[in-house]
């Protein structure tokens, strides 16, 4: 049988008796692009040698050094139009500047083709006896003597800035040294040095958090879980902090918090340990794509955390730039500041919600105060006046003009009666009936009970306040259906003090005493009569959650300011603040000290709404 040999430049098999005549032909090129076959680059050896033909085929016999004359690569013929063949792939360096794999054959054509200027077209200037080239990047002028200059190789110079720049884009996405012990990968500019951290690495046999899910030795673990077991907020985050400098490759904090979340949608490990060798299988390239939308303004497009969703009646959505902009535009403009889209005026709390200096924002808030004052009192409606009547105008006091009550959102004035209702039987009562219902099933739920049994005293204390907050509630809305009726036009509550049956919505029938209404006229009986929110028994109130068996419904892209996860099961939402949201695991504690700093603030107490299905 026939022998076969491997053909050193197009690879294919060739028999041994026609080898020799198959590498001359094979050697040979277009008519157009001549190859010199006594000058080459070996492609065993990668040698540039006089006599190519003989060399390869000495080459390939013994693979021995050969006693051929080098020729400098300069004396080879080039071809900008020469292709990098599969088989010619085997012999590849990587390109100066655009860091491709290139076949060695073709390596100098390449270079000379991919830099910006070629060799021979570097302009050298003479300053005072020194000498300067031009970068091949920038093309600035730079010198030998000033350390300004990286010179790649005998002929290509190029800025020391440049190349900086170069490489950095290819540091950042250099695969992190992994430790043999904890079998984490380690980040040296934020961890130090790598041998340092093997030989002091105290991860060998870590053990997880059970709350924040972060690894500690165990000498430190049982004191960690101990301080984490009471401070719920930042759990992930703290989770998030450990795994920046020990995936395998960077990835930032906002891709990080995002696959978690979604490990914990699937029902996935994770622990510190199981995140890094999840995304260790997808090496440099995240696998998920971050959750994103475009600005109304700018069009462009941002993550969800970084837009901004106003509370006008088409939820414009703007980020946090446009936001700025468009309340500093107006601002200057001396127009009142309203939603960067619409008409919508801005409430203090939004104004809040600007991500700047607290100095700014408070410019901003005094600035809409002042413009809201001009406004109402240039008008033939007239000023609101304040509720809180032992401070100046400009006291800051927040409230509703149409029910004069502390300002609630995302809720109407009819919706309060009820929603307050839900809030003071939730945490009389129906708070321990949810959690011994679930505690049946669940073992966390059971946790939840004995912290919930633990804090009863401060519970009774916080619901003494807002049992006096019901009780006045049900004394307004009886005096309301005594005295009260509603506006036939925009749906006021108005009272009837006295005279004839002619009204004008907003103040009296001839004139003064100006109020918040529509202006619009009326007679007495034609107004519909009020309807109280009357007491009723919590079954009549609160929805039915008490089935230990309902699974959880997930509230996608709400996060909880307590814990900063995805909300799961009932969320909470404090009316009378811009933004709360509150998990199941964190509401008991977290409102509770919601409740204590307006104690200290000296304000009322703030009602949360209990929300049992996801926004749609």
């Amino acid at each position: 049988m026939d022998t076969q040999t491997t053909c050193i430049r197009c690879r294919l098999k060739i028999d041994t008796n026609q080898y020799s005549t198959h590498l001359q032909q094979c050697f040979v090129q277009e008519e157009t692009n001549p190859y010199d076959l006594n000058v080459g680059q070996c492609p065993l050896c990668n040698k540039i040698v006089k006599n190519l033909l003989q060399h390869c085929q000495t080459c390939q016999t013994d693979n021995k050094e050969d006693d051929y004359e080098m020729v400098d690569a300069s004396s080879l013929p080039q071809n900008d139009s020469q292709t990098v063949t599969t088989s010619n792939r085997k012999f590849t360096r990587d390109c100066i500047w655009c860091f491709k794999p290139i076949a060695e054959i073709d390596y100098v054509a390449h270079v000379q083709a991919c830099v910006p200027q070629s060799p021979d077209d570097i302009n050298s200037t003479t300053t005072n006896g020194q000498t300067k080239d031009s970068c091949l990047n920038c093309a600035s002028a730079i010198s030998h003597h000033d350390g300004s200059a990286f010179q790649i190789d005998v002929r290509l110079v190029m800025s020391t800035v440049c190349i900086y720049r170069r490489l950095l884009t290819l540091v950042q996405n250099q695969k992190r040294p992994q430790c043999s012990r904890c079998h984490f990968y380690i980040d040296p500019d934020t961890i130090g040095d790598f041998d340092q951290h093997v030989d002091s690495c105290d991860l060998e046999n870590a053990i997880p958090c059970n709350y924040c899910h972060c690894p500690y030795g165990i000498t430190l673990i049982e004191e960690h879980v101990r301080q984490c077991c009471n401070e719920p907020m930042h759990r992930q985050q703290k989770l998030v902090e450990f795994l920046l400098p020990h995936t395998k490759y960077p990835f930032s904090a906002q891709q990080i918090d995002f696959f978690i979340e979604t490990q914990k949608k699937y029902h996935r490990p994770i622990d510190a340990r199981s995140i890094v060798e999840a995304l260790a299988e997808f090496d440099n390239v995240f696998p998920l794509e971050l959750p994103s939308r475009l600005c109304d303004i700018c069009m462009e497009s941002y993550l969800y955390d970084d837009i901004y969703v106003f509370g006008c009646p088409d939820s414009h959505k703007l980020c946090y730039n446009c936001y700025e902009t468009s309340c500093r535009t107006k601002m200057n403009n001396n127009e009142v500041i309203t939603c960067g889209i619409c008409s919508y005026q801005l409430p203090y709390g939004e104004l809040r919600q600007l991500r700047i200096l607290p100095a700014e924002q408070d410019k901003f808030v005094q600035y809409q105060v002042q413009k809201t004052f001009e406004r109402y009192a240039g008008s033939g409606r007239g000023v609101i006046k304040c509720p809180n009547q032992n401070f100046c105008r400009l006291c800051n006091h927040e409230f509703c003009s149409l029910c004069n009550d502390q300002y609630h959102y995302r809720t109407n004035c009819q919706q309060l009666a009820e929603i307050t209702q839900q809030w003071y039987f939730w945490c009389n009562t129906e708070r321990g009936r949810y959690l011994q219902t679930r505690a049946r099933e669940d073992a966390v739920y059971a946790a939840r009970l004995k912290e919930f049994e633990r804090e009863q005293k401060a519970n009774r204390a916080r619901n003494v306040k807002l049992q006096q907050t019901y009780k006045n509630l049900l004394a307004d809305e009886k005096y309301k259906e005594t005295n009260c009726r509603l506006c036939p036009h925009c749906n006021r509550v108005v009272q009837h003090m006295g005279g004839c049956a002619s009204m004008i919505c907003g103040q009296d029938y001839h004139g003064g005493n100006n109020q918040s209404g529509c202006g619009q006229s009326f007679t007495w009986n034609d107004a519909k009569k009020y309807v109280p929110t009357t007491d009723r028994k919590p079954e009549d109130v609160m929805p039915d959650f008490h089935d230990p068996k309902t699974k959880l419904v997930v509230h996608e892209n709400i996060t909880c300011d307590g814990c900063h996860e995805t909300v799961r099961g009932i969320r909470f939402d404090c009316i009378h603040c811009p933004s709360l949201i509150y998990c199941e695991k964190c509401e008991q504690k977290l409102t509770l000290q919601h409740s204590n700093q307006n104690d200290q603030e000296r304000k009322r107490q703030h009602v949360f709404q209990l929300i049992m299905a996801p926004d749609t």
